[in-house]
């Protein structure tokens, strides 16, 4: 019998769609947002998505 945590080990598909977004930030919040990010020991993509997902929970009036 197959596990099926071994199955996702070697499952090259993403779990979640993923989508690029860009925007244009000032030079002196991108290097504050990376300062934040390497403080952390994390990507500044991991940082923004942590930012955005905690604003869209507090903030969420549905």
């Amino acid at each position: 019998m197959s596990d099926p945590n071994t199955a996702q080990i070697y499952d090259t598909k993403p779990l979640l769609s993923e989508e690029t977004v860009k925007f244009i930030a000032p030079h002196k919040l991108k290097l504050n947002l990376q300062q934040l990010a390497d403080e952390r020991n994390i990507s500044l993509s991991a940082l923004m998505r942590l930012i955005t997902s905690e604003y869209i929970k507090r903030n969420n009036t549905t």
